[in-house]
Formats: C-alpha cells, sequence, structure tokens
C-alpha cells in the first residue's frame, strides 16, 4: 500500500504543461511561416513589379533621347550637304547645271563617300527631270514630277522633305530621300535630294538594342510613315506611328494598347524642326519577363526557407500532440491507478468489516443458543409444574400463566435475533441457492398478499409485467425476499402513501441474445463485483482484492471486460418504481451497500437492498438503483431468463 502511494506521488509532475496554448502557439507560428513570407514575397512583388516598369519607362526615354540625338545628327549632316549643293549651284540654270554635269557628278560621289549613311546625291529640274546624280553618269533619264517629295518641293513649297521609304527604277535597294528646293536667283529651279538607307538606321538601332530584351526603336515620319525601324520590318512601328501626333508633346512614356489587347510603353521625341521623330516601345509583356526573372531566386528562397521552418514548426506540433496523448494516457493511467487503490482500500475496509461482522454474527448466535437452551429448559419447568400443582389456588396458576408468557416472548426475540444473525452471515458468507425456473406471473401471485401486506393500506400496489415475459433462473425464496425488501423500502420511502409498480420485460430477446446495458449498470456491476462483500469465500470480492494488488493491465482488461456493452445473454427486467421522496445522489450510489441506512438508530439494519444485490449478483445477473429528491426511486433487478426451447 506505501509502495502503490510513493509511486503514484513521484509520477505527479510539479506543474502541469499546458498543452492547448502551445499547440495554439505552433500552430499559430506554422501559419505565420505560411502567410508572413507569402505577404512578404507578394510586397516585394509589387515593388519590384513597380520598379521594373519605371525601369522601363527610364529605358524607354534614354533610348528614345539617343535615337532622337543620333537622328538630328544625320538630318543636320544632310542638311549641311543640300545646302553645300545648292549654294554650288545657286548661279547656274539647269542648262548650266547639264554642261557641268561631270564636275558635280564628282564632287557628289565624294560627298556621298563623306556621307555614310547617303545612298546617293541628285539634283532635279523644276520639271522633276534627274539632271545630276553622284551614282551615274551621264545621269539616266528619269522624272519624279509624278512622286511625293516633287509635289511637297514644288506645289507646297515645303523647306524639307523626308519622303517615304520607296525603291525607285535607278536605286536598286530601299531608301527614303530628304529633299530642299534650289532656287536660282529668287526663282525655284529645282530639287537636291539625298537618298538615305534605312539600314543605316537599323544597323545603327540594333547596335543601340543589343543588350535589351523586348525593346523596339523606329524612325517615323511626321504622318506617322516609318523610315527605319529595328527590328525590320518592325509591324508594331507602323501600328504606332499613328500615336505620333498625339506623343508629339509628350516627354515621357505613354501606355498604348494595340488592337490584339496587347499593352506597350511608347516613349516618343521629335528631331530637329519636327519633320521626323525617334520612338523606343517595348511590350508590358517583356516588362512582365524581366519582373519575373527577378522573382523566382526570391521566391524559390522563400520558398526553400518558408518549406524548412513549416516543416520544423508541424515536427513540433506534432510533437507536442504526441506528448499530449501521452500525458493524457498517464493522466488516464493515474485516474485508473487512484480508483484501482480505492477500491483496492474499500476491499480491504469491507474485508475487515466482513470478519468482524462474521465474529459477531458468531458469537451472537452461540449467546442466542445458550438463551435459547435456557429458555426451553424453563418451559419445561413451568409446564411440569403446573401439572404436579395443578391443585393450587388461583394465585399460583396466574404466576405460572405470567412466566410462560414472558417465556414465549423471549422465544419470539430468539427467533428475530437468529434472523437477523443468519442475514448477518450471508452479508459476509456466500450462499448456496437453487437455481430454478420461475414464472413471474406466478411468483407475483403468490407473493401478492404478503407485498400488500407489507405495504400497509396507505399505498397502492400494480403490476406492468409484459404478457411475453419469459421464466428466470433464480432462487425462489431469495426472490420472494428480495421483492418483500423492495416493498418494505418502498413503504419506508412513502410515510403518506403513494403508488408502488412492479413490472417485468424481457431484455436482449430481439436482439439475438445480446442485451444492452442501461447508463450506469455496467459501472454498477464493476463497482458490485469489485468492492462489495469482499469475504474471502467471495470469488467475486477475492478477484477484486487480487486486481488491486495486480498488474494495471490486467486490471484495464478486467474493466473493459465489466463495463462491454452489450450483456450476453436474454435477460429479464425487474423493476419497482415508487413515488416516494427518493434519494440524492451520494445516498443512491451508496444503497446497495451492506449495513447503509438512513434511517434512525434502531429502526432499520440496512441489509435489505444488501439482500437484493446479493441476489442478484449471485443469480448471475445485476442491479441499478435510480432515484432522485421528489421524483421516487426505480430498482432494476436484471435476471438471467430462461429461453424456450425450439424446435427443428
Amino acid at each position: 500500500m506505501d509502495t502503490f502511494d510513493s509511486t503514484a506521488e513521484a509520477t505527479q509532475p510539479d506543474t502541469p504543461a499546458d498543452f492547448p496554448l502551445r499547440r495554439r502557439v505552433t500552430a499559430l507560428l506554422l501559419a505565420s511561416t505560411l502567410l508572413l513570407p507569402l505577404c512578404l514575397l507578394a510586397g516585394w512583388g509589387w515593388l519590384a513589379l513597380r520598379d521594373a516598369f519605371a525601369d522601363a519607362e527610364r529605358q524607354c526615354a534614354l533610348l528614345a533621347r539617343v535615337v532622337e540625338e543620333h537622328a538630328s545628327k544625320v538630318m543636320e549632316s544632310n542638311r549641311l550637304a543640300d545646302q553645300r549643293l545648292r549654294d554650288l549651284t545657286a548661279q547656274w540654270s539647269n542648262a548650266d547645271i547639264r554642261h557641268h554635269e561631270l564636275e558635280l557628278h564628282r564632287r557628289m560621289a565624294r560627298m556621298g563617300r563623306g556621307l555614310p549613311q547617303a545612298f546617293a546625291l541628285a539634283i532635279f529640274g523644276d520639271d522633276g527631270t534627274l539632271l545630276v546624280s553622284s551614282l551615274f553618269y551621264p545621269a539616266p533619264v528619269l522624272n519624279i514630277a509624278g512622286r511625293e517629295d516633287y509635289r511637297a518641293i514644288v506645289v507646297d513649297r515645303e523647306p524639307l522633305h523626308l519622303s517615304a521609304v520607296l525603291i525607285g527604277g535607278v536605286i536598286p535597294e530601299p531608301v527614303f530621300k530628304a529633299s530642299m528646293p534650289r532656287m536660282y536667283g529668287q526663282r525655284l529651279a529645282g530639287i537636291v535630294s539625298i537618298s538615305l538607307r534605312p539600314s543605316y538606321f537599323a544597323d545603327f538601332y540594333q547596335q543601340l538594342l543589343e543588350n535589351t530584351d523586348g525593346y523596339r526603336a523606329a524612325l517615323v515620319r511626321r504622318d506617322g510613315a516609318v523610315l527605319a525601324a529595328y527590328p525590320w520590318p518592325d509591324p508594331d512601328a507602323a501600328r504606332f506611328a499613328a500615336t505620333v501626333r498625339d506623343a508629339r508633346d509628350s516627354d515621357g512614356p505613354q501606355r498604348i494598347q494595340r488592337a490584339d489587347g496587347h499593352a506597350w510603353l511608347v516613349t516618343v521625341h521629335p528631331v530637329g524642326d519636327g519633320a521626323a521623330s525617334a520612338m523606343v516601345s517595348v511590350p508590358y509583356r517583356a516588362v512582365y519577363r524581366a519582373w519575373w526573372q527577378r522573382m523566382v531566386p526570391a521566391s524559390l528562397a522563400a520558398g526553400v526557407v518558408s518549406a524548412v521552418l513549416s516543416l520544423s514548426l508541424w515536427s513540433a506540433l506534432r510533437r507536442i500532440r504526441a506528448e499530449e496523448a501521452v500525458r493524457r494516457r498517464w493522466r488516464e493511467e493515474c485516474a485508473r491507478r487512484e480508483q484501482l487503490e480505492k477500491r483496492y482500500r474499500q476491499s480491504r475496509k469491507f474485508e475487515a468489516m466482513g470478519q468482524l461482522i462474521g465474529s459477531v454474527a458468531h458469537d451472537f448466535r452461540n449467546v442466542l443458543a445458550v438463551i435459547s437452551a435456557y429458555t426451553d429448559v424453563l418451559m419445561l419447568r413451568t409446564g411440569a409444574g403446573h401439572a404436579e400443582r395443578g391443585e393450587r389456588a388461583d394465585r399460583t396458576n396466574q404466576a405460572d400463566r405470567a412466566n410462560r408468557t414472558a417465556l414465549a416472548g423471549i422465544r419470539k426475540s430468539l427467533a428475530s435475533g437468529a434472523l437477523l444473525a443468519d442475514r448477518l452471515l450471508g452479508v459476509v458468507r456466500r450462499r448456496e441457492q437453487r437455481s430454478e425456473a420461475i414464472a413471474l406471473h406466478e411468483e407475483l401471485q403468490q407473493c401478492d398478499p404478503l407485498i400488500r401486506a407489507t405495504l400497509g393500506p396507505g399505498i397502492a400496489l400494480r403490476y406492468a409485467v409484459s404478457p411475453d415475459c419469459l421464466p428466470v433462473h433464480a432462487d425462489r425464496c431469495e426472490l420472494g425476499l428480495a421483492l418483500l425488501n423492495l416493498a418494505a423500502n418502498a413503504r419506508d420511502a412513502m410515510p403518506d402513501g403513494g403508488v408502488l409498480e412492479i413490472g417485468a420485460a424481457n431484455l436482449g430477446a430481439a436482439d439475438g441474445g445480446a442485451a444492452m446495458l442501461p447508463p450506469g449498470l455496467a459501472a454498477r456491476r464493476a463497482a458490485d463485483e469489485q468492492g462489495a462483500h469482499p469475504h474471502p469465500a467471495d470469488p467475486a470480492g477475492q478477484r477484486a482484492h487480487d486486481r488491486a494488488k495486480g498488474d494495471p493491465a490486467d486490471v484495464r482488461a478486467d474493466d473493459a471486460a465489466d463495463a462491454a456493452t452489450p450483456m450476453r445473454g436474454v435477460f429479464v427486467r425487474i423493476w419497482a418504481s415508487d413515488s416516494g421522496i427518493g434519494m440524492p445522489a451520494d445516498v443512491a450510489d451508496r444503497a446497495l451497500e451492506p449495513l447503509f441506512t438512513t434511517k434512525p438508530d434502531g429502526v432499520g439494519t440496512g441489509l435489505g437492498l444488501s439482500q437484493v444485490a446479493d441476489f442478484c449478483r449471485e443469480a448471475g445477473g445485476a442491479v441499478t438503483v435510480r432515484s432522485a429528491p421528489g421524483k421516487g426511486t426505480t430498482v432494476s433487478l436484471f435476471l438471467p431468463a430462461c429461453q424456450p426451447s425450439r424446435r427443428a
């Protein structure tokens, strides 16, 4: 006993672990390891995307500025070359130019070699006829009176005109022309034209955009015609050329939506006097691609860190749950051990009480036997003396009658004492019962007069026995005594009168021989078997005594067996339900204990319900007590039923 207590105290923890708090904190940390990196990554991604677009806008503006500077220098060199030709031929008429064609051809060829962007230089007359060419001598027959550059200079009187890209009959590759009027005195005498290579500009743009992704550059005329672009041909430049008029006055990038739904960043800078514009564009998908290339390493790093932390916290959460489960099992084991210790102490108490009751009852019976013997002797002497002195006076006869009455009262008291001694011995000893088939209808009819006499006139008795109620296996005398004890307890519980109902019904017959235990019955059976009447001759009491000292694993197995539901077999439930004052829960829990009573001293022994419990247990059944203050008491007896024989 001391060893068991010390072990239980040694396993008691100093401070209880707050597992729910630890679990919630760990789960919160686990969620934060998933949500916080995602939030940080989303915030950083938004900032990175904004920076990517800002970088794209700066890059577009920078590249557009470079393209504009390059185009301005080229246009300035073209203007200087045209001005030299105009100055050279300012005093010559068209006839003079034809006369000095060879000289002009050589000078123009040397000037063309100094202009890498120029493919050819030419002088046209006022009627559109080609007068001098830097490529051919003599000049081939060519008239441009039907071309736009002729109309722009001669008809519209433009000071400078850039033509669209064209392929002429004399020049074998695409070019666009920068043309200026040639004056002879105060009169327009013709046109000075320089043919520019778009490939020259495309090569420069290619070198400029070599380390960029998705960027495009173009030189666009005032009306939106594309003069040069990279990549060439560039359909996007032709699509965006219409936006030049709107973007001419804007210095920053603009968002342009294409017809197919794709968005682009476009930056336009005018060149020179505005005859052309430098345009640089980049699609949004290229910006998103650059942003994603920056996001992938960060996402991978954040994912790896988050995964490692999540796995660590998930492992910690599982470990906390495992520890909580172990602690819960440990507490259940401690509670089971405490219950076992309590049952063990109770069994020892009942064992000591049983030994004391047995000794007292045995000595009491010996005393009663001596008194009974002397009472018999006195009765014989009194009877004999009356016969010998039959002729005495009336005074002597009256004394004899008084002695016989006193001796009869002594014998009656001796019989009551003997019955009490038998009951006391029945508490601590297993009685040999006769098991027979008892039909409850017949048994209740035979016991009805005794039950009604026990109840008295103020209590009504009614029966609720099922018509198909099966016979039970039990001792007929013990069953009758149990019914009388139940009636006596019901009478004491209804001092002002009431109703007692005695009923019976089958339990488990319709379920293939598996009777369901009512709530609390399994625990009551276990408590009855382990704690009630622990006499050494009682196997149930001895089993409780052995289990109290045995292995906890065996205790768990036995408890599981005791509490298993359903019961195997068919049972008959016999109940006695009164409308009395009822009992509180603590009294109802002890109602089946021997010598427990709530009656005043000298009124009852507390052995009535104990006899009922002993009878049910020894018959192979069980008993339950359900009661509540003011709602009466119901005592249910579960006895094994005699199943009728089945015919093949």
